[in-house]
């Protein structure tokens, strides 16, 4: 046990022990971690991010080995950027290992292929309202997408790729599914449509993650922000979400996920068909709860407390941004403002806390200015605004 005392995220990944225990369990395996985080507690983070790092991409009906976990990843964008890894004192035995961080709305993935003695640092950004909207293509090229609100289309090989009217070809690794990556910064919108010819509207501040062409068992992608699926129906092929707090699995179907890092929640709303929900249980031990949607139904988790709360809804209330509609019923003016600052860009404080919590119910026209949005809301409750010289809005009471 104690050989473990100094480990790090990447030797727990590398251990024969500690990977069995996550794959094929068994009371001896639990026992003997639980015995170990309580002896050494400065190792809890490093395992159970280890232990987060394999579920990522792991299903209760197939096990995926680290191997195969990273053939998923390997073609995403790469910097040419060179480190050691010689500090860890031995090659490791897995070709690579990929770590995915969830920190103030940053993502990165970062991937060790050790056999190359290289670190590639695979995407990251730092700040969803700076930045531009683009495509970064297996190859690392990137493509930057003009318009507030752009159009990608893949045909059915994934080989070419239509941009607001605009055909780009990328190279085809036969057998090997090649990494695409869309960033959407705060103030834009995207719509994808897939390879299978499934739709996907992204929205502000969102990122997503997906193969040019899915050669696999099954369909898979990851979603950083918020964006709705309209699923092509496989019955062979499930499609999965991924996302730090839980993972959607459909066979085709339509609902929209919020999956926004910085915020206290994280929901799924159906709209038609039926989804599986994985909720990912937090702590060293705790088990994953799953869950499933009927249409109309949406599912809450607090990050926090892991509870969830599924309750039947007004869809439209939830999936009407895609056409520049902001709906709200009894919602948070807190909340509210958070949307409006995504979708145009923009910082709005609040002078005055306690109108954080009026409630809004109604609908803003997306198409007006934000300054227009305001004045919408201060017709329902008593507040005023003001604009700064930085562009920056300041709400009041009034």
């Amino acid at each position: 046990m104690d050989k473990y005392k100094n480990y790090t995220v990447e030797d727990f990944l590398a251990d024969d022990y500690f990977i069995q225990w996550l794959n094929d369990p068994e009371e001896e395996h639990e026992a003997f971690w639980t015995e170990f985080v309580t002896k050494y507690p400065k190792q809890r983070l490093n395992v159970e991010q280890a232990k987060f790092i394999v579920s990522m991409f792991q299903h209760e009906q197939e096990k995926l080995s680290l191997d195969e976990t990273f053939d998923i990843w390997n073609d995403v964008v790469r910097s040419n950027k060179r480190s050691k890894v010689g500090r860890w004192g031995k090659w490791m035995r897995y070709a690579a290992i990929m770590v995915l961080v969830f920190v103030s709305g940053a993502v990165s993935f970062y991937v060790y292929e050790t056999t190359r003695e290289v670190h590639y640092e695979l995407s990251e950004v730092n700040d969803p309202n700076q930045g531009e909207a683009k495509i970064v293509l297996s190859d690392g090229t990137e493509i930057s997408l003009e318009k507030n609100e752009s159009e990608i289309t893949y045909d059915s090989f994934g080989s070419q790729l239509v941009v607001n009217n605009d055909t780009i070809t990328q190279s085809r690794n036969e057998g090997k599914e090649l990494m695409n990556k869309v960033i959407i910064p705060y103030g834009k919108k995207s719509m994808i449509m897939l390879s299978d010819g499934t739709k996907v509207w992204l929205n502000a501040g969102s990122q997503l993650v997906y193969p040019s062409v899915f050669l696999r068992n099954k369909r898979e992608v990851v979603l950083v922000g918020e964006a709705y699926f309209d699923v092509a129906k496989n019955q062979d092929k499930p499609f999965f979400v991924r996302t730090a707090e839980l993972n959607v699995r459909v066979l085709g179907t339509k609902f929209d996920v919020s999956a926004y890092p910085e915020d206290d929640f994280v929901s799924t709303t159906l709209e038609e068909g039926s989804v599986g929900l994985e909720i990912k249980g937090k702590g060293l031990l705790a088990e994953d709860k799953q869950i499933l949607l009927t249409p109309n139904q949406k599912i809450s988790l607090n990050k926090a407390t892991r509870e969830t709360t599924v309750r039947v809804v007004d869809v439209s209330m939830y999936t009407s941004w895609k056409e520049g509609i902001l709906k709200s019923e009894s919602e948070d003016l807190i909340r509210l403002i958070k949307k409006i600052e995504r979708y145009y860009n923009i910082e709005i404080s609040l002078k005055d806390p306690l109108v954080a919590g009026y409630k809004i119910s109604g609908k803003l026209d997306l198409e007006n200015s934000a300054e227009e949005v305001l004045n919408i809301i201060k017709l329902t409750v008593p507040i005023d605004w003001t604009k700064k010289s930085n562009g920056d809005f300041i709400i009041m009471s009034k």
